[in-house]
């Protein structure tokens, strides 16, 4: 008896092997990668935007950023203009709180 289980055995080990070898085959084969076309899952180019975005005038109800004028609610780069005050403007980016300020030493240009 018990050499009829270690035949089976055998032959099961022996078997198994020639499957994983065809199974892991496709693993030997080379793939060619262009690692400059793959994307960075972390990276968000909307947010990455909204944080270049540069001020260049603010009003009561208005702002001015990148030469177009915005008011509260409007939408920009995905972000929506929640206010609008003095010195700043506050976005919401996928309940993000962004605020974005008017630099003090910006030259403030109205068109």
């Amino acid at each position: 008896m018990k050499k009829i289980l270690c035949a089976f055995l055998c032959f099961g080990i022996l078997n198994a092997q020639s499957d994983f070898k065809e199974y892991f085959s496709h693993l030997e084969k080379r793939f060619d990668i262009e690692f400059s076309k793959l994307h960075n899952p972390f990276s968000n180019p909307h947010l990455e935007q909204i944080y270049t975005l540069k001020i260049q005038a603010i009003f009561p109800d208005k702002v001015k950023i990148n030469n177009a004028w915005y008011q509260q609610d409007d939408w920009i780069n995905q972000a929506q203009i929640k206010s609008i005050e003095s010195k700043q403007i506050i976005l919401e980016y996928d309940n993000i709180i962004i605020p974005l300020k008017l630099k003090s030493n910006d030259k403030i240009y109205i068109d």
